[in-house]
């Protein structure tokens, strides 16, 4: 089941167009994977702060479908996947009031040790997270290496 997170568009969000900015979704969707976290009880300043295990993103894309303007409410749907035993992708749907799709992105985070710097088996908290918002059916498969 897929974590959902409403959220207005506001005039920061917009470009001299009057559409959102090509980075802002990102933004988005980002606040939405913290939102998600925090409804998982995870907490988040402990989960950014620079410990032992870090969870950068490693990649990321965004489709744009529709333009979202100031004051547009929208749904930002966010549906994790394991890809390995210590690394997941995100798939995001930015849906419009009308149930529209206006735009899909996706981010790609590995867990590695801060110290080493190499990968490091996602926490039991992001398994627990993954499990919470994942799909029934998704599995854990073979993750690319980090160079």
């Amino acid at each position: 089941m897929p974590f959902e997170y409403p959220r207005t568009i506001r005039f920061a969000d917009t470009d001299a167009a009057g559409v959102v900015y090509f980075a802002q979704i990102l933004s988005i969707c980002h606040e939405a994977y913290e939102a998600s976290l925090q409804a998982s009880g995870i907490e988040l300043r402990q989960f950014f702060s620079r410990g032992a295990i870090a969870v950068p993103i490693i990649h990321t894309a965004a489709d744009f479908r529709r333009p979202l303007l100031c004051g547009d409410a929208i749904t930002v749907q966010l549906t994790p996947t394991q890809t390995g035993n210590d690394s997941f992708e995100i798939q995001y749907e930015v849906l419009q009031a009308e149930g529209k799709v206006a735009a899909i992105a996706s981010t790609r985070h590995v867990c590695i040790d801060t110290a080493t710097r190499q990968r490091h088996p996602l926490t039991p908290e992001l398994t627990q997270w993954l499990q919470r918002w994942s799909p029934a059916e998704s599995a854990p498969t073979d993750a690319t290496p980090l160079d």
